[in-house]
């Protein structure tokens, strides 16, 4: 019987119950989420091949391994004990760790790992001076090296293979980086993810990325999320949070709930780390980063890039590696200054040619790293090709986290600007503070009724209803001597107001093709011209707002009596 043709009689795992009759074996070895997700991203090379099964296990000895059982049954994945795996033959295993017991295995170890190898091992009291990934620790156990293959993304890693674990070169191969890969292909897609994410034409997805540790984004400079939010105006950008796994992971769930409830309240959107962040790269507008691979698939791709935290100074990174490189020539976000102003100047900005100088150095082969990965892991096994390339498989569609914390923005402070009978508003959220503007300007607060913070409801000039009942808005003002103008949402395109001043009603009614998306505006764009003409006499037929990217005429239809 030849290699071609010889079925799999790995034992148990294979069992004597199953109905298709694979040929070949692949264990799929995850230590931890991050790792469990780039082998879900390789896997799919084995598409439509019937002659080839795959199992997952779970390496021990991770700080970040909980969950990971419930990672993998959600995939579908089905699981068997380390104890089994390591008793079993196998015609391949994949890693895409180098820690753990992986000379255990009875196999040949191919290890992808993804956008190079950045950081350095850590010690007893810091980083040493081996690169996690190519450290001669991780590689060689008992003199021999443990990988049967080890796929690097760019040809410069085999530099740095040689200096610290130059026995290992000799079963290094450049495959390029599939992940990249599915993220080029995956760009046509990208209104698709916009949409998914709630992010209107003409507004700009800002994405901000963490990786973990205390020299992350989120660790060092975790308050940039709410200055970002606070200086950014609601109906221009669109902020959303996609962090490592590991974050989550170490703190729970709960607790990083409680630590952004207030950004939730202000309208961060927070990515689940293990879903949709390929999908949000691609649908965003700017990247603000730190050391972490998402920064680096983000400048790879083209995007404006802030740098709002680095793993440079802090000696975390290996310094000859291409992200170490990135993070000299990336700009840094400056908190001293206006974080509008920066983020306006990254996008209208042109990428530097350096940045794709710089990622040329760890995302080589580019187009092809899928076949390339996929014909060493069949040559592992001993087993033909099929023909032609394997099934491109879809990304997961982005979504918000479905926390308990998560509602509409539910207060403003509302920027208005008129000039004759144009009004131009800015919206920001009210739950986080925004830093005194250089120039005096014209500002409210605009509050829905069912807001949570009653101090706020307390101090508004405006107060909105969606669901008022007959004489709530009188009620309003009465019980609210702050309150300029009580209204109520009629529908989709007009609001009645009540002024307090005169008792006087109208209805704000938009046209039938109106881009506005939340008509709770119109209130303040009333508001605004009445404040910067200060007439208490006749209303005007019809007000122009601007706001963001729209601008639209808004009639104003008194009320009789």
């Amino acid at each position: 019987m030849s290699g071609e043709d010889r079925p799999w009689t790995g034992g148990s795992p294979a069992g004597t119950w199953g109905t298709v009759r694979t040929r070949r074996s692949v264990l799929a070895v995850a230590r931890n989420m991050t790792s469990a997700g780039r082998l879900l991203d390789v896997l799919p090379m084995f598409g439509s091949d019937l002659r080839v099964r795959t199992l997952f296990t779970t390496v021990e000895g991770s700080a970040f391994d909980d969950g990971l059982d419930g990672y993998l049954r959600a995939a579908g994945a089905r699981t068997i004990p380390w104890a089994e795996a390591v008793a079993t033959r196998f015609d391949l295993a994949l890693s895409a760790s180098a820690n753990g017991d992986l000379h255990r295995l009875d196999a040949p170890l191919l290890m992808p790992h993804g956008a190079g190898h950045n950081r350095l091992l850590r010690t007893g009291n810091g980083y040493g001076p081996e690169v996690s990934g190519l450290a001669r620790s991780q590689l060689v156990r008992d003199g021999r090296v443990v990988p049967a293959a080890i796929a690097l993304s760019h040809h410069e890693q085999l530099g740095r293979l040689a200096r610290h674990c130059p026995e290992a070169v000799t079963v290094a191969t450049v495959t390029g980086d599939p992940s990249f890969d599915r993220l080029v292909a995956h760009l046509p897609r990208r209104n698709r993810y916009r949409r998914a994410l709630g992010v209107p034409d003409g507004l700009r997805l800002v994405l901000v990325s963490s990786t973990w540790g205390e020299h992350s984004l989120y660790g060092s400079n975790g308050d940039v999320l709410s200055h970002l939010l606070a200086e950014l105006p609601l109906d221009e950008y669109r902020v959303a949070l996609v962090t490592h796994p590991n974050i989550p992971l170490h703190h729970g769930e709960l607790q990083l709930r409680l630590w952004l409830a207030r950004e939730r309240g202000a309208g961060l959107t927070v990515i689940p780390p293990e879903r949709g962040w390929q999908a949000a790269l691609i649908a965003s507008d700017v990247v603000v980063g730190d050391h972490g691979s998402v920064t680096f698939y983000g400048a790879a791709l083209g995007r404006p890039v802030l740098l709002a935290s680095s793993g440079r100074e802090t000696q975390e990174l290996d310094p000859s590696s291409p992200t170490a490189e990135l993070c000299g020539v990336l700009p840094r976000l400056d908190r001293r200054r206006g974080l509008l102003e920066q983020v306006e100047k990254a996008v209208s900005a042109r990428v530097p040619g350096a940045y794709a100088r710089v990622t040329g150095r760890t995302l080589g082969n580019l187009g092809h790293a899928g076949e390339s990965l996929r014909e060493v892991a069949y040559r592992l096994m001993d087993l033909t090709r099929p023909p032609g390339p394997a099934p491109a498989t879809p990304f997961a569609e982005p979504y918000d986290e479905p926390w308990e914390t998560e509602r509409p923005v539910a207060s403003f402070l509302v920027e208005t600007r008129a000039d004759g009978e144009t009004v131009t508003i800015r919206r920001f959220p009210a739950d986080v503070a925004r830093p005194l503007a250089e120039e005096p300007r014209e500002m409210h607060l605009a509050v829905d009724a069912e807001g949570l913070d009653r101090r706020l409801l307390e101090s508004a000039a405006v107060i909105t209803h969606r669901d008022g009942s007959p004489g709530w808005a009188r009620e309003t003002v009465r019980r609210h001597p702050g309150c300029a103008l009580a209204a109520t949402v009629v529908d989709g395109r007009r609001v009645r107001v009540l002024l307090r001043r005169g008792g006087r009603e109208v209805v704000l009614v938009l046209p039938e093709t109106s881009r506005v998306t939340d008509v709770s505006c119109l209130p303040s764009v009333l508001y605004g011209w009445l404040v910067a003409e200060r007439r208490d006499g006749e209303l005007p037929a019809a007000l122009r707002l601007r706001l963001g990217a729209v601008e639209e005429r808004v009639e104003v239809v008194p009320v009789l009596p």
